[in-house]
This record gives structure tokens, sequence and C-alpha cells, in this order.
């Protein structure tokens, strides 16, 4: 009949206020019928009626017994929790070792979350998209910063946070948002909010790292001027570190393996797009 259905708690009193007012009302009705009607009349009626109590109490039975059969126990349910943050597909582009503008490291000590949108929605680069994704950060006990849920696909281009460094490449820069990449192997991208954090462009992060190598790939000699036709230092050293950047060169000093400044050079760090060097952050 669907008395008391989805009525939580109040259900079962919604159901046996209902019976009792039934059982009031057949016992007026037994009342007024009992001094009408003949005694074997009413015998018989009682017989009648006991037959059919017991047959709804042994359907009400087998109902129970079914039911408890399709129960399911509350360990054997497969509950699937609701994502608190979505995780939706973004944006992917073809390059190869693309430099980009520089990097974007989030201000993860005053902003929980750094969100994430689409490139290809319009009103996202005005500031007014809907997030897609999300970095989720967390203080640690040691009082270092830790992320606490990531996407799958995010694979930064430095990641170092217990350092407290997370630099994020960053391809685009915009009026609102900046265009990053946030899977250095596949080059997916998304947009992020320029003031979430800091935008450290490549002359200020190469002046900032703690040395420099020339590759194999790109061999070069260090010069004494920021020319290919000058001349070659050929003092011998041990590190390379950054000191000034001018255009494509690299101004850094020679140094001994206490990092003691032998002497001075430029090379170059990067052709075009590409950085035709290897940096070291912490060593």
């Amino acid at each position: 009949m669907g008395v008391g259905k989805n009525q939580g708690l109040a259900g079962g009193a919604i159901v046996l206020g209902n019976a009792l007012m039934y059982a009031i009302g057949a016992l007026i009705i037994a009342i007024i019928l009992a001094g009408r009607l003949k005694t074997k009349i009413i015998v018989y009626s009682n017989f009648l009626l006991f037959i059919v109590l017991s047959i709804l109490m042994f359907l009400g039975y087998l109902r129970h017994l079914e039911m408890e059969k399709n129960k399911v126990p509350a360990q054997q349910k497969q509950i699937t929790p609701k994502p608190t943050i979505p995780v939706q597909p973004v944006h992917t582009i073809q390059f190869e070792n693309e430099m980009g503008q520089g990097f974007f490291s989030p201000n993860f000590t005053e902003n929980d979350k750094l969100y994430f949108y689409t490139p290809s929605d319009p009103d996202a680069w005005n500031g007014i998209g809907e997030a897609i994704d999300s970095l989720v950060f967390i203080k640690t006990q040691h009082g270092h910063y830790d992320i606490q849920y990531a996407p799958p696909y995010f694979f930064p281009e430095i990641s170092k946070l217990d350092y407290d460094r997370l630099l994020i490449k960053v391809l685009t820069s915009g009026k609102f948002m900046l265009e990053v990449e946030i899977n250095r192997k596949t080059g997916q991208t998304v947009l992020i909010d320029k003031f979430s954090g800091d935008l450290i462009y490549w002359p200020e992060f190469i002046l900032n790292i703690n040395s420099v190598e020339i590759l194999e790939e790109y061999p070069q000699k260090i010069r004494i001027k920021p020319l290919d036709n000058a001349s070659e230092n050929v003092k011998a050293y041990e590190f390379l570190q950054p000191i000034a950047v001018r255009g494509d060169w690299l101004k850094v000093n020679l140094t001994d393996s206490n990092f003691a400044t032998l002497d001075q050079g430029w090379i170059k760090w990067k052709s075009g797009d590409r950085l035709i060097i290897r940096y070291s952050l912490f060593s």
C-alpha cells in the first residue's frame, strides 16, 4: 500500500497508528454485530477470521525470509565514493623540448588548491571558466608542504617538495591565466590562475640555479666574450655557476670542487627555443 514508505524512522509509527485505528474500528463493529447476530454465526465468523489471519501471517513470514535472503551484508556492498575533484581530459600539444617562457611556482603556503582549466574554453582565458581538476596541498607534521591530491597525468618539470620546490613549465602567458605544461612526457597543458603563485622567467630562473653543464649533444667552447668568434677560455674547472644573462649567452664562474671561483667565461644556454645546457638546482 505504500503506507510509511520513504518516511524514515517515522514510517513504523505511521503504520502502527493506522493498524491501531483499524483495530478500534473492527472492535466497534464487532460489538455492534455481537448484539444483533446469532451466536452460531459469530462462532463461524471468528473461525473464518482465524483462518484468514493465519494465512496472512504465513505469507508475511515467507516474505520476511525472502527479504533476509536477498539482503546484502554491509561489508560486501561495493561503495564507490563520489570524487570531490573531477578528473577530466586536458588539452594536449605536440612539441619537442619546448622551453616555454619560464616556470610557475604555486603559492601553496597561501592557497591549498591550484585549479586547472581547459585551454580550449574561451571563458577560462578571461578568468571565469569552470575548473576541470586541481592540485590539493597539505602541510605535513614536519612543516613541509606536500601534494595531497594530484590527477594521474600530473608530471611537472620540477617537483622537490621536500625543498618546497614545485616548478611547472609556462608555455603561454595571458592577462589572467597561464598555460602550463603539467606532463613533461606527453606535453599536456592546462590553464591556471596567473596570480595564484609566482611566474619565474628563464633568465631569473637560470641565475638562481646552482650549476650548469655543457651537453655532449651540443658541444661548445667557453668564450671570454659573448661572441661566437671570441677567444676560448681554456682554464680547467669543476663547475660552471651562472652569474649573468645576455640573450642566448650565459656568463659563468669557473670554479673548483669547493665552488671557489677560478675564472669567468661565456657559454650559450639556449638556441632559439631549445635549452642546450643541463642545469642542477641543488648541487
